[in-house]
């Protein structure tokens, strides 16, 4: 008689990952799916916003600064305006002096600079989610 064994995976929320380069959206998203969450991946701020207002379960909003439209500083602020106080990511290859002068993150936040490391990402993430 064989044992079948269920898996359940408890997911540990939501991160909507913001990201116009695909290979950094899918390479954002695989490594977010393996910490646990459920990733809804944009390549664009507006399309993140729209899922940003509709979920009930975000825990983090991880974004690429420079985006075609709408940036990820806007992104963040936007979101702050709908009274959502998820923990923000901003990764950029701007520095944070360029970032402060575009509107910062709003608290919490963190900014990362890239080129980010794996092991970079996942402890920031944790950090952030605590």
């Amino acid at each position: 008689m064989k044992r079948l064994l269920a898996v359940v995976l408890v997911s540990r929320g939501m991160v909507v990952f913001v990201e116009d380069e695909e290979t950094l959206r899918r390479l954002g998203e695989t490594i977010l799916s393996r910490m646990g969450f459920e990733v809804s991946a944009h390549e664009d701020a507006e399309s993140a916003l729209i899922v940003i207002q509709e979920s009930s379960h975000l825990v983090l909003l991880a974004t690429d600064m420079s985006l075609p439209g709408m940036s990820g500083v806007q992104l963040a602020h936007q979101m702050r305006a709908l009274g959502i106080g998820v923990p923000i990511l901003l990764m950029s290859g701007h520095d944070e002096e360029e970032i402060e002068e575009a509107g910062g993150g709003p608290a919490p936040s963190r900014i990362m600079q890239k080129p980010i490391g794996l092991a970079d990402l996942r402890a920031c993430v944790d950090e952030l989610i605590q």
